[in-house]
């Protein structure tokens, strides 16, 4: 029988050649106008909405909207994102409270990956990389164990680490201690400058927190303007010097938002378990919580730190 197939060489050849525009082209019809966004923050926290170069998605709190915001902050038609041609863009559509992009009020805004847009109390995360699906996945399982707001651990999260921590044999025994603190009159900032002002607040206070955070304890939010940080390790001497540095480094911090600028101070509580103590989770952390409690009935922006059992 004869074989009318191509040398080995000539197959060889035939597998490795290629056409550089072809590919290109493939390319770019992958790739243009290929988009989502991912909600961050929000009733629709993990939804994902596809973009394409066709897409004229149409965000507000009336549920006609091609995106409702079931949010009171966000106006019946807020605000909308199109392809332009070289990009997507958002647009506000002269809403009450703004359409933000990474915390700048925008009229229109081309958009690039990474771009977070708010509208109310929503925060959609713009993503547009050469593999979108693999990077919707990576940011949902961030979003599992860090908070979507400020990128730090939640609380989902610090729960699981606070329950390992106390239930540790550690070799030498040592101390272990929590610090909670949150934002003094965090209520009037949102009240007298809006949410998307509260919001910059909040994760602005985050990186400077982050700062000065040791590599060895977590930092979480755990509430909305509440946050606590696990210290393995920490005597009472040293979280009190933690959260000192913390409350000093918040109190100095210029918060800006647009050309206004928010003065800012925490009070911080703080809580140390001695070593060989068998004190659980719940009571370490309620400890800390009296001390942030005193702290705030002794005047605010300080600190208050003892001894737990």
């Amino acid at each position: 029988m004869s074989d009318n197939r191509p040398p080995s060489s000539a197959l060889g050849k035939t597998r490795v050649a290629s056409n550089p525009a072809l590919k290109a082209s493939r390319a770019n019809k992958r790739t243009v106008g290929e988009a989502s966004l991912l909600a961050i923050v929000g009733p629709k926290m993990g939804q994902q909405t596809k973009l394409s170069d066709e897409t004229s998605l149409e965000l507000g709190r009336d549920p006609k909207c091609d995106f409702p915001v079931d949010d009171d902050l966000v106006s019946r038609r807020h605000a909308k994102i199109d392809w332009d041609g070289a990009s997507h863009r958002v647009t506000d559509l002269g809403s009450t409270n703004g359409t933000f992009v990474n915390d700048q009020r925008i009229d229109v805004r081309a958009l690039v990956d990474g771009d977070r847009v708010s509208i109310g109390k929503a925060i959609l995360k713009y993503l547009s990389s050469d593999n979108i699906e693999a990077e919707f996945h990576r940011e949902v399982f961030h979003l599992m164990a860090h908070d979507g707001l400020t990128g730090i651990h939640n609380k989902r999260h610090f729960d699981d680490a606070m329950a390992t921590e106390t239930s540790k044999a550690y070799e030498p025994p040592q101390p272990l201690s929590v610090i909670v603190f949150d934002i003094d009159h965090f209520k009037k900032i949102n009240d007298t400058h809006g949410h998307a002002a509260g919001d910059a607040v909040l994760r602005k206070l985050t990186q400077v927190v982050s700062t000065v955070v040791p590599p060895e304890c977590l930092f979480a939010r755990v509430g909305g303007e509440e946050f606590s940080i696990i210290c393995p390790g920490h005597d009472l001497t040293k979280v009190g010097e933690l959260a000192e540095n913390v409350r000093a480094n918040i109190e100095a911090t210029n918060f800006e938002f647009g050309d206004i600028v928010i003065p800012v101070t925490a009070s911080v509580g703080g809580a140390t378990r001695p070593p060989r103590s068998t004190q659980g989770a719940s009571d370490l952390y309620k400890a800390a919580d009296e001390q942030l409690y005193l702290g705030k009935k002794g005047g605010r922006n300080r600190v208050c730190v003892s001894a737990s059992v």
